[in-house]
């Protein structure tokens, strides 16, 4: 068996916030038939994470802004503002 990718495992990558990276997974809705011929509706979801390297920080964020804004701050905290694009920083409106 081969081992999945980074992509199927964390998502697709979305930015990158001083040394943390931003994915998120999402998962469309589908219709599937079961043994009995009925048609059932799965939901589809959203779940954006924070990494730093292979390093899952924290995940479970339905939207890919609130993990900008965790990452943000946990730089902030440790006074790290200078290693964050200024384009990343005007995008998304982080101050």
């Amino acid at each position: 068996m081969a081992t999945k990718s980074r992509a199927t495992r964390g998502g697709e990558y979305v930015c990158k916030i001083g040394n943390f990276d931003i994915r998120h997974k999402i998962i469309q809705p589908r219709k599937t038939k079961n043994l009995k011929g009925e048609t059932q509706i799965q939901p589809g979801s959203v779940e954006a994470s924070v990494y730093e390297g292979r390093k899952l920080l924290k995940g479970g964020f339905n939207d890919h802004t609130k993990a900008i804004q965790y990452a943000w701050n946990r730089i902030k905290s440790s006074k790290l503002e200078y290693i964050v694009s200024k384009k990343a920083i005007s995008k998304y409106n982080l101050v």
